[in-house]
């Protein structure tokens, strides 16, 4: 009896580090610098992910000692964009860890790469069928990584339960997908229970036990706070997973405008209109007529009718659902909302292309620009684990393309400002496709100087055909003339235009530049050059004020040389004009193309008084009382008992403010308009053709 109690006792302590893994390990929430793991053991045991950059150097690890069945172990500190490699286990035990157990992180939110994203609807059926789809998934990816992995809704059949997702969902993708992709899921009305009103108030289902979603913006999106929805970001990509079936705050759903999912779609998509690509996913479709009629079915009329514009009005590129078991997608489309009946493809299509992009007629890219961002594209996916029966009317007016005959899943590729989808069909043939573009056929206009090159890239990802015979994305340049430069893609769709225009540089390097003025105050002003090629003159200018030059002369140069040239200006304007103390010069060099660029400016000092006297010994004007008042101010004659003189009052900047014949004498006489402001002036008193200047100042 004692021996089997010691049994039961050492079983007690020895099951749980000997659990057995039954589910997982799968990704959630990703970010850029975390990941959580997720799994699920048989029995209770501790939780330690271990991880490193290979599958033999796991040199680092997270662990909890808690006791538990379900182990949910975040990793922070995570590098961007990086590829890690990981094992899952106990404190004792290691349940998997190979190379076929990694991870990569997200890019930074925005960055620029080529993005792989996998989309599977309503596969839960744990068939053939789904595992067709998993595996045409498979062999397209190759040794491509798929970046995420997003499930439209009916992720377990019929009901939703734990069990169903057991067997339906974790044991078709463990091994090809779940341990290596981070999984980002909606829920549809079968994980609901099938449609049970109660779960779709109380949101109490299996769905929100197994997945770990990123609600509080951790991943790039505005904080939802609510495991029904959130967004999230994947470099220049902004994803938008809704809740379509469940009733938030009991009574409001998704085509509830002013519900609060809605509220939290506005002011997420409001935060992200800069992002290169939007893409929403939900499960009920705005338009079908496959399996599910959106006709007929009230949750797909509302949302047709009310919720869609929203998203269109926001600039969403894509929607993507399920809940219908076929393929129907619509050309890039806008402000359609009626039954199909009713669909004008002259009115409501932004393009009447295919968009399949593979050269047959009509089949150019969509484009978009992300000013106006006017379209979107519609796509129900629901047939990743089963077909069902088209409704009358099959296909839908509004679809370019339907099909109720093969399942298949989806694959979105962007690159840059390309989105391309394709749906993959069970039978492994990629039944249609489509590529959108953003902000292509370029027209720009560049400027080069002459002797120099630049690059130039196409607007758009793909194939390239250059007027000059390159192939590649970009092409460098050397034009000697102005030339066009245009840049086809191979299905010829669209066109980049580059108009370079080449510039004759100025090609004069000035070694020295300097002036002086002698006690004249004649201005001589010298300049040194050490390189010319194919230059013209150089004009002199003047500034009595430091800002506003005039044109003094002209001064031509020896065109090309790669010696010293000298060169020499007289300003004799300087003794005949009144300007104020300090002359600023500089020097306009232009080429023989007719371009110019301007020397450094110098400044020159000058005498007190710029025009000096005539050399009369006794004749001179006296100002009194200097400095004064314009009613005070006077001036008298000194030397000679009188005279009839010009007299001229300039200001500082030689801007004549008076100028008129008056009678000078020994006697002091006032000469100043009494409207003169504050400042220096200078008066010019000419008899006889002899010239007398005097400075004065007006308080």
């Amino acid at each position: 009896m004692k021996k089997n109690i010691l049994l039961i006792l050492l079983l007690s302590f020895v099951i749980p580090g000997y659990a057995q893994l039954i589910r997982g390990p799968y990704l959630q929430a990703a970010t850029s610098n975390s990941m959580v793991i997720r799994w699920r053991t048989d029995a209770a045991a501790t939780s330690r992910v271990q991880y490193g950059s290979a599958a033999n150097a796991l040199n680092q690890k997270v662990e909890d000692n808690a006791m538990v069945t379900e182990h949910e172990i975040k990793l922070t500190g995570l590098s961007p964009k990086t590829k890690y490699f990981y094992s899952i286990g106990s404190a004792t035990v290691v349940y998997q860890g190979d190379d076929n157990n990694y991870f990569e992180t997200t890019p930074v939110s925005g960055e620029i790469g080529k993005y792989r994203f996998g989309v599977l609807g309503d596969c839960g059926t744990n068939s053939a069928f789904q595992g067709n789809v998993r595996d045409q998934l498979t062999a397209y990816l190759g040794n491509n990584y798929m970046n995420a992995l997003l499930l439209l809704g009916d992720n377990a059949y019929s009901h939703g339960t734990d069990p169903e997702y057991q067997s339906n969902f974790f044991n078709h993708y463990k091994d090809n997908f779940l341990k290596k992709y981070p999984l980002f899921p909606t829920p549809g009305n079968h994980d609901y229970g099938n449609d049970n009103p109660n779960l779709q108030l109380s949101h109490k289902m299996p769905y929100y036990d197994i997945f770990t979603m990123p609600i509080k913006g951790e991943s790039g999106g505005v904080a939802s706070e609510n495991e029904a929805y959130y967004s999230y970001d994947y470099g220049n990509v902004h994803f938008l997973s809704l809740d379509s079936y469940g009733k938030e705050d009991q009574s409001t759903r998704l085509y509830d405008t002013l519900g609060k999912q809605v509220q939290w779609i506005k002011a997420d998509l409001a935060a992200h209109k800069n992002k290169g690509w939007v893409v929403a996913y939900w499960h009920h479709p705005p338009f079908s007529l496959g399996s599910r009629n959106g006709e007929t079915e009230t949750d797909m009329i509302k949302i047709r009718e009310n919720f869609i514009r929203i998203l269109e009005r926001n600039g969403v590129d894509l929607i993507l659902c399920g809940h219908s078991h076929v393929y129907e997608r619509t050309r890039l489309m806008q402000g359609f909302y009626d039954y199909s009946g009713a669909f004008n493809g002259a009115v409501h299509n932004v393009s009447q292309s295919s968009g399949k992009y593979d050269g047959t007629d009509n089949s150019c890219t969509y484009i978009k620009n992300s000013t106006s961002n006017k379209g979107t594209v519609y796509v129900v996916a629901g047939s990743a684990g089963q077909l069902g029966n088209p409704s009358a009317g099959f296909p839908h007016k509004a679809m370019y393309y339907s099909n109720a005959e093969q399942g298949g899943s989806l694959m979105l590729e962007v690159e840059g400002n390309r989105l391309d989808v394709k749906w993959i069909g069970r039978d492994g043939l990629i039944r249609d496709k489509f590529t959108i573009v953003k902000d292509v056929n370029q027209n720009k206009n560049l400027s080069i100087e002459q002797g120099k090159s630049v690059n130039l890239e196409a607007s758009f990802n793909g194939q390239y055909v250059w007027n000059t015979g390159a192939t590649s994305k970009i092409v460098t340049v050397s034009p000697t003339a102005d030339t066009d430069y245009s840049v086809k893609d191979a299905q010829n769709c669209l066109n980049d235009v580059f108009h370079v225009k080449v510039t004759i540089p100025v090609t004069v390097k000035l070694f020295s530049f300097d002036g002086a003025a002698d006690a004249q105050n004649i201005v001589k002003l010298n300049w040194v050059t050490e390189l010319e090629n194919n230059f013209s003159h150089f004009q002199v200018e003047r500034s009595v004020n430091g800002k506003d030059f005039t044109d003094l002369g002209r001064v031509n140069s020896s065109q090309n040389s790669k010696e010293k040239k000298f060169y020499e200006f007289i300003d004799q304007t300087g003794k005949t004009i009144l300007s104020p103390d300090t002359l600023s010069y500089r020097l306009k060099m232009t080429d023989l193309a007719g371009k110019s660029e301007y020397s450094k400016v110098i400044k020159v000092k000058l005498n007190e008084i710029i025009l000096g006297n005539d050399p009369v010994s006794a004749l001179d004007v006296h100002i009194v009382p200097n400095p004064s008042s314009p009613d005070d101010i006077q001036v008298k004659l000194v030397g000679q008992d009188f005279a009839v003189a010009e007299i001229t009052v300039v200001d500082i900047s030689g801007k004549v403010l008076l100028n008129r014949t008056m009678k000078l004498t020994k006697d002091l006489a006032p000469f100043l308009p009494q409207t003169v402001s504050k400042g220096a002036y200078f008066l010019k008193v000419v008899i006889d053709n002899k010239t007398i200047t005097r400075k004065f100042v007006i308080l």
